[in-house]
């Protein structure tokens, strides 16, 4: 046994998070309100038999060593050690440890940032990037800062240097710095102006490289690897964080340069992030730094549904919330650069969301009329039903009823039915005896019986041995359909001993990629009485038996297409054909029910 699988065997999950919140049983699990995001409801399972937590809200989780890592900030050694002495464990002394991997991943960031830098400062192949980067507004100093570079358009230029400076091509692909190929690897980034992705830390996580010119993609950036993420990274952070400190106020933008124009100008207090859906781990990066955050974008946010849902967890974990606009065909870098001044006063003046989101609809909708009114209130009251705070609630919902003329408590009313049907949470037991219709809850009707289906097909009973028999065609999700062959695999080769099933073995027998998903389905609750055997065969019965009725209605549906097809074109012989497929099907159907 290792250090880690011996130090998990004798912490106790539960113990662990009781240490920091107040646990409830449930069932064979542990429930609380999540301690990563504000939440009325718990959606916090902690299982002490996986040794797990998962938040369905906020979507975190893991074992004991990422429960730590999140809650304090730690990275994995330092949550490792702090474990082992709550454990009484000596650490193995090994040269290939978790700690040194990470530190020869950033060192290999690091040779090669240094590597780019040198040939868009110092050599000829860096002349046209270094000529487009002055072009752009960005002086020497800047470029310096930001330690900017240039990767030449070649196939092996950085799989060379690395080589040479005793890095090996597995530790430069793990980086994310080369693509595998047959001859071992080549250089990701090629003809492009690199940013250096650095942390909080000033560690190098990764690279952002910009395409000189026209071309496609864009950009290219460094993909998940053991040392990047791009849902917990923001640009520029690093340099920033005492400018955000002293100002009282992060300014979050979407692109590189715009961060850095901007930074240049002497507006610092400036971080970019990877794209406009903000995601919990950014809005815990900035929350060590401010609670207010000025949001400017190059689109309108209150018709982006990406910015839209980032908006709303920021407003969830207790942002102050602003909006910087600016005139019309500029973005952020090209204002701070002609008109820094003007870039200032933008920010000076930016709006608080929800006045913001109020224009925005005031700009694309005449609201004067009753398309308007309804195309307004359509955008907005999903919006306004999402808002956390009561007077803040209050005080738009008055705003937006005298926007569009409509009575508060017509709109209070739409709210309700906005917040009923997008519950977070469903229970499964009532959806499946819900009238058979195509009513969405949630999610579709379809999806939700697969999944539950693959939920009770974790929870056999103990004194139960059970082998599916129907066709794993019954999922029409390829992710779902994957673990079912695996259980079913699984579930055959104990049945011979007649073993029970067991969660821990099953999950040993998975590949690393499916486990998440697993224990995701695993811990998810159902009705206490189907801990019985009987019950639970009766149950399994009937969620098949609804999920089988659902594939003969989409074949009748696709049928019932082919035959106004075969109508409309006159097509007397396919006809003929289909229309018996129809019958038989319909036979079938009548045969479920």
């Amino acid at each position: 046994m290792d250090d880690i699988e011996l130090i998990k065997s004798k912490i106790n999950i539960v113990d662990l998070v009781q240490e920091y919140l107040p646990l409830k049983k449930s069932g064979v699990n542990f429930k609380a309100p999540c301690p990563f995001h504000q939440e009325k409801t718990p959606s916090f399972v902690v299982s002490p038999e996986r040794g797990i937590f998962h938040c369905f809200g906020c979507q975190k989780g893991g074992d004991i060593f990422r429960f730590l890592m999140e809650k304090e900030g730690m990275d994995f050694p330092e949550s490792l050690q702090l474990l082992a002495q709550k454990a009484g464990v000596i650490l193995k002394r090994t040269k290939n440890t978790s700690s040194d991997k990470r530190h020869r991943l950033m060192e290999a960031n690091l040779k090669s940032a240094q590597f780019f830098h040198h040939l868009l400062t110092k050599h000829s192949l860096g002349k046209v990037a270094l000529k487009y980067l002055k072009n752009r507004g960005l002086n020497e100093s800047t470029i310096k800062e930001f330690n900017l570079g240039y990767a030449p358009n070649s196939w092996e230029s950085l799989v060379s240097f690395l080589k040479k400076r005793g890095f090996k091509v597995e530790e430069a692909l793990e980086a994310g710095l080369i693509v595998a190929s047959q001859k071992g690897g080549y250089d990701r980034f090629r003809g492009r102006v690199m940013f250096p992705l650095v942390d909080v830390t000033g560690s190098i996580r990764g690279f952002a490289g910009r395409v000189l010119g026209a071309g496609e993609p864009k950009y290219i950036n460094t993909p998940q690897t053991t040392i990047f993420d791009k849902s917990e990274f923001l640009f520029g952070l690093n340099l920033a964080k005492g400018e955000i400190r002293q100002a009282g106020a992060a300014i979050l933008v979407e692109g590189e340069m715009d961060m850095i124009t901007s930074y240049q100008a002497g507006v610092k207090n400036i971080v970019a992030s990877k794209g406009t859906a903000l995601t919990l781990g950014q809005l815990e990066l900035l929350k060590k730094y401010t609670d207010t955050l000025l949001i400017c974008f190059d689109k309108d946010l209150a018709g982006d549904a990406a910015s839209r849902r980032g908006i709303e967890l920021a407003d969830k974990v207790g942002f102050n919330l602003k909006v910087i606009s600016l005139p019309s065909g500029k973005d952020p870098a090209e204002l701070a650069l002609k008109d820094p001044q003007q870039w200032e006063k933008q920010v000076i003046e930016a709006e608080p969301i929800y006045d913001y989101y109020l224009k925005s609809v005031s700009r694309r909708f005449s609201l004067s009329s009753a398309e308007g009114k309804k195309r307004a209130s359509s955008e907005l009251l999903p919006i306004w039903a999402k808002i956390t705070d009561p007077i803040n609630f209050e005080h738009y919902l008055q705003k937006l009823s005298a926007l569009i003329s409509t009575p508060e408590n017509v709109l209070r009313g739409q709210i309700d039915k906005v917040k009923e049907s997008g519950t977070e949470t469903v229970n499964y037991s009532t959806a499946l005896r819900q009238a058979d219709t195509d009513k969405v809850i949630a999610r579709p009707r379809r999806e939700l019986l697969e999944e539950y289906l693959l939920v009770l097909l974790l929870k056999i009973p103990s004194d139960l041995t059970f082998v599916p028999s129907f066709p794993e065609t019954l999922f029409t999700q390829e992710t779902y359909r994957s673990l079912y062959v695996l259980l079913v695999l699984y579930l055959d080769s104990i049945s011979f001993k007649g073993g029970s099933f067991s969660i821990l073995e099953f999950v040993k027998s998975l590949p690393v990629e499916v486990v998440p998903l697993t224990d995701r389905l695993y811990l998810l609750e159902v009705d206490d009485k189907l801990s019985s055997s009987k019950n639970w065969q009766s149950e399994i019965e009937v969620v098949i038996g609804e999920l089988k009725k659902a594939l003969v209605k989409a074949s009748l549906e696709k049928l019932s297409a082919q035959i106004k097809n075969a109508q409309s074109f006159g097509k007397i012989q396919e006809l003929d054909i289909l229309n018996k497929r129809f019958r038989d099907l319909s036979v079938r159907l009548k045969g479920l029910n």
